[in-house]
Formats: structure tokens, sequence, C-alpha cells
């Protein structure tokens, strides 16, 4: 699809979906500007007051429950037969959008996760994200001593089991991991890995 045509119907969604996050952005070959799009990928902190219940009615099936307003609105819209679910779960949500017919990625930012670290990973491409969470004794950009883990950065501890991350250091935005890392700011246009060997 189109730039011009999948960043139309992001942005629609983003909208449609707004009352339900507390933030909400795109992100992935759209925030790249890719001239080509092959899905779209939004990024979001879902509010996560439950919505309130339907009552019960003698007769009628019951209403369903539903943990957040995020998941009733995805779930109507299913209902509506605009979109198909492909996965559904807490932090990750695929979906086709029957109507502009597009897959949507939905990263939801939960804690323990930081909006910054997330906002760097899933804005992309794969190879500057991977390169971002990869330490720099092996050739990323991540100081040593730290590790990647659940969208949160933190110490690395080793253990019998592996390495494991201990405490988090607040990434409230993507510049606040870009600077972690050193790199500073960078269009997202202009992301490249720069693996060191």
């Amino acid at each position: 699809m189109r730039h011009v045509h999948a960043l139309e119907v992001a942005e629609s969604l983003i909208d449609f979906l707004q009352p339900a996050c507390k933030r909400i952005e795109i992100k992935g070959s759209i925030c790249r500007l890719k001239p080509e799009v092959k899905d779209i990928e939004i990024l979001a902190i879902p509010d996560l007051t439950p919505p309130p219940h339907a009552r019960p009615e003698f007769g009628k099936p019951i209403p369903k429950v539903y943990k957040t307003l995020l998941d009733k609105m995805l779930d109507e819209m299913q209902g509506e037969e605009a979109l198909v679910f492909k996965k559904s779960g807490d932090r990750y949500k695929q979906l086709w959008l029957k109507y502009a017919g597009i897959a949507v990625d939905l990263f939801l930012v939960l804690p323990p996760a930081q909006w910054g670290v997330q906002a760097v990973i899933r804005t992309g491409p794969a190879e500057f994200s991977h390169w971002m969470v990869t330490r720099k004794l092996k050739g990323g950009a991540l100081p040593d001593g730290y590790i990647v883990e659940d969208g949160v950065v933190g110490e690395r501890v080793r253990t019998a089991k592996g390495d494991m991350r201990n405490g988090e250091i607040a990434m409230p935005e993507e510049i606040d991991f870009l600077n972690f890392c050193g790199v500073g700011w960078i269009e997202p246009k202009d992301r490249v890995a720069r693996w060191v060997r």
C-alpha cells in the first residue's frame, strides 16, 4: 500500500482508538516514511480502567465483560466485520483491517515496559532495533552492564539461568533511550544499525 494511503488509514484508526488510550502513535515503516507499506504498526498505552459492565437481561445472552475499553472497541469492530483478529494477546494484537485490506500490529506498553524503549524498537527497522538492544561488547549500541528485557532497561546480572535484569531505568521518551545508548536523536527514516565487529 502506498505510504499516503497507509498513513490515512493509520491516522483514522488512531483517532477511533484514542479514547481508549493514554497515548497512541504510529510507528514502523509509516513513521520511517517508506514509499510502500506492508503493514501498519501502532504503539499504545491503553487506559487500564475497566469499562462499565452491561447489566444482564432475562432471556438475552449474557453481555461480554472486557478488561479495557480498547478490548471492547476492537471486539465491536470485529463484530461489525471491520477487522479480523490474527493474534490477540495482552501486549500484542495482530489485526487484519478488512475495510482497508492491510494488517495492523498493535503493540501495547504495559508495566513494566517503558514507552521510550518500545518506541525505538517498534519504529525500527528490525536491524536497528536489534542493534539498539545488543550490548556494545557484542557490537551493538546498548552500554555494557545493561540489558533490555520486557521493554525495560536495567542492570545486567548474570545468574546460573542466564542474564537477568535488575531494576529499571526510566525511559519515558524515545530520546531518553537513544541518549542512554549514546547515539542521540536519529530521524526514523535515517535509522540504520552500525554494528562494530
